[in-house]
């Protein structure tokens, strides 16, 4: 007990230490926006990850906004469709701009999207003519390479690592995880320019064996070659896809219910490389764009293996998680082959856009056969299946209208639309509607709704944002929804609404507060449940140094009989010492009633690394990390973070389960740029 009050004593000096209180680029505001997201009840970790990779990437490689296109804004997930053509309209009309301090006589470029948008640009010299592009054999004398190196461990043991006889293992293989209980990860990447962009990656999740047999247990390649005269953009290797709203293809992130409830068109990109070391929601092999005036053309191949749960002839459920750490895993490892090709067309001017898309997949030599249970007598099934979508878009000044219909092998439908209107100059106003038959289906789809699945879903939405008077703004939204079939854990047909409102108060540069409130209504079994969420978030930055951020949660649950609530309190802070060093830390108390009232929180981690612990039972969450750019090349990070549990004297379940109170997990990385 001495040892735990010690540790809260020195977390609870480093943090006010750490609260004296503004943060320089190295410590992005857009980070915020990414927290807002990760916040969502129906946010896809592996999406947010994959967003938080992409943006790191992005901060790191800003776009000159003397030459930035719409598709390059439409990267950037917190632009609005009106806000890009007004961005884009201000540089036509009074550029070359003089410095970045203009955007804010952007129209509809509020305070907020100004902050997180400025580490993605800067701006250039817009008279000087564009050097000319080195010759192939000087190509590495212009490129730009970087190598990271990545180790974690849970300092705790956990019972898969347990040391017993080989005859034990033997009998029992999948009590026992197979490795080393670290984590391990390398990238490296390459780009010559805007020209050529290489990467490799490689990971050994905790608990696989290393070296296995081929090194790391997973591998990632990726080679982009862009702007070959009228070949856009070609991929070979891994890549991710999106095109219209998602409903026929998108592995790309994609906008959901958030407190920027107005921005809620899907932005996919097209294709995209897949840099992360995720091991689903990529796509091998070849892809490629080309441009003819206003027409873009992608056309795409892939094939590749599978984890999945199957049969010499059938696929009962794909595994994604990736993991290959006990023998159970390494039967299910490439057991299925998916192979996909299709195309999508794109026409756009000023004001208009139309585009079809249309794919078809099949499962090689296998039939596509989950177990029949009520709840997914529709799900797909079948050895091969194809879809096809059409997106349009209608856009003037103060009025835009995005959509796309889809219809799959069976000839269901589904269609997205969104309106959006800005009435005033201090108003903006968003309209959705969404149907999914019940029977449609379509894979690699993710789109607007309350589901994770463009399926069994009819919803109507309406978010509203108002910029108030004194440095207030507030955004709300309403959504309605009905679910006509049934669904996991829910036997019945059903539906739902859900209703956030969120008042933000920028005080002055150095002081803001956000408060939020979300209720949502929704049946589990065949019994309706509410849940509110109140967050309260202050944040205070008195000089370039110091950065602080104080949040306040509160989650009350109710179903049939039973309420519950929870509550937890989060102090964070950060001090940039210098250009060449940074320290992040944070101290919070939880308690939760049960696991409906767990409260998720988003944390600092390493670079390229996304953390959103989970807070459930009672306990102490504190970390701290570490930047520190020892030369001019060579960067360390260091993190460590714990968990103290006031609640229990055992940590988790079967092989991860620790014996104790407390878990703590230890970080460090290495960058090498030259």
């Amino acid at each position: 007990m001495k040892m735990l009050k010690n540790k809260i004593l020195l977390l609870f000096i480093a943090v006010s230490c750490l609260n004296a209180g503004k943060v320089n680029g190295q410590n992005s505001e857009w980070m915020r926006y990414l927290e807002e997201l990760a916040n969502s009840e129906e946010a896809d970790d592996e999406a947010i990850a994959n967003l938080f990779d992409e943006l790191s990437y992005l901060s790191d490689h800003p776009y000159d906004l003397q030459t930035v296109t719409k598709e390059e804004l439409e990267r950037l997930p917190f632009l609005t469709a009106m806000q890009i053509e007004n961005l884009l309209y201000y540089i036509y009309r009074y550029g070359p701009l003089a410095s970045i301090y203009e955007l804010k006589n952007v129209e509809d470029l509020d305070r907020q999207t100004i902050t997180y948008l400025i580490p993605f640009v800067y701006v250039g010299a817009g008279s000087t003519p564009a050097l000319t592009p080195p010759t192939p054999p000087k190509t590495l004398k212009y490129a730009k390479q970087e190598l990271l190196l990545r180790y974690d461990r849970t300092l705790q043991d956990k019972a898969g690592y347990a040391s017993v006889p080989d005859e034990e293992r033997v009998a029992h293989p999948n009590k026992y995880y197979l490795g080393d209980p670290y984590y391990l990860n390398f990238r490296y990447g390459i780009s010559v320019g805007d020209k050529i962009q290489l990467g490799l990656s490689g990971e050994k999740d905790a608990g696989e064996p290393f070296p296995g047999k081929r090194g790391f247990d997973f591998y990632s390649f990726n080679l982009n070659f862009k702007h070959l005269g009228i070949l856009e953009d070609l991929h070979f290797g891994n890549y991710r896809l999106g095109f219209g709203q998602g409903l026929v293809m998108n592995t790309n992130f994609s906008m959901g219910k958030t407190a920027d409830a107005v921005n809620i068109v899907t932005k996919n990109g097209g294709i995209k490389r897949h840099t992360s070391t995720s091991e689903s929601s990529y796509f091998s092999g070849v892809a490629g764009t080309l441009k003819f005036n206003n027409v873009r053309l992608n056309v795409f191949y892939s094939k590749r293996n599978q984890d999945a749960n199957a049969t010499d002839s059938t696929i009962l459920t794909l595994k994604t998680d990736g993991y290959h750490r006990t023998f159970g895993d390494l039967q299910k490892r490439a057991t299925a082959r998916t192979e996909l090709f299709g195309s999508s067309a794109q026409w756009r001017n000023k004001d208009f856009s139309l585009g079809v898309t249309a794919i078809y997949y099949n499962f090689d030599d296998k039939m596509l056969s989950p177990a029949l249970h009520p709840y997914n007598v529709f799900a797909l099934r079948g050895d091969d299946y194809w879809n096809v979508g059409v997106n349009y878009a209608f856009q003037q000044r103060k009025f835009q209208f995005q959509g796309e219909t889809a219809v799959d092998k069976g000839g269901k439908i589904a269609t997205v639309n969104h309106l959006t209107v800005s009435p005033t100059s201090f108003m903006d106003w968003a309209f959705s509607f969404r149907h999914y038959d019940r029977t449609y289906n379509a894979l690699y789809g993710k789109s607007f709704g309350e589901s994770t699945a463009v399926q069994n879903e009819t919803g109507l939405y309406t978010g509203v944002k108002i910029q108030l008077p004194i440095r207030c703004e507030l955004t709300a939204y309403y959504d309605y929804f009905s679910f006509p079939w049934l669904k996991y854990q829910v036997n019945v047909p059903s539906g739902g609404h859900e209703a956030s409102v969120q008042l933000n108060y920028q005080a002055h540069e150095k002081l803001s507060m956000t408060l939020r409130y979300k209720h949502k209504e929704k049946v589990k079994d065949s019994s309706p449940y509410t849940q509110q969420n109140v967050r309260y978030q202050l944040n205070f930055n008195p000089n370039d140094r110091w950065h602080s951020k104080t949040q306040a949660d509160l989650v009350f649950y109710g179903f049939e009989a039973t309420h519950t609530n929870a509550h937890s309190i989060t102090q964070s802070g950060s001090y940039i010492g210098s250009a060449n060093f940074q320290i992040d830390g944070a101290l919070g108390y939880f308690k939760t009633g049960d696991w409906n009232t767990r409260i998720s929180i988003y944390e600092k981690n390493i670079l390229y690394a996304f953390s959103f612990p989970t807070y459930y039972g009672e306990g102490l969450r504190y970390y701290m990390v570490a930047k520190w750019k020892i030369f001019p090349k060579l960067t360390v990070y260091l993190k460590c973070a714990s968990t103290h549990y006031f609640d229990r004297s055992v940590i988790s379940s079967g092989l991860e389960e620790i014996q104790g109170n407390e878990k703590t997990d230890f970080s460090a990385q290495i960058k090498y740029a030259f």
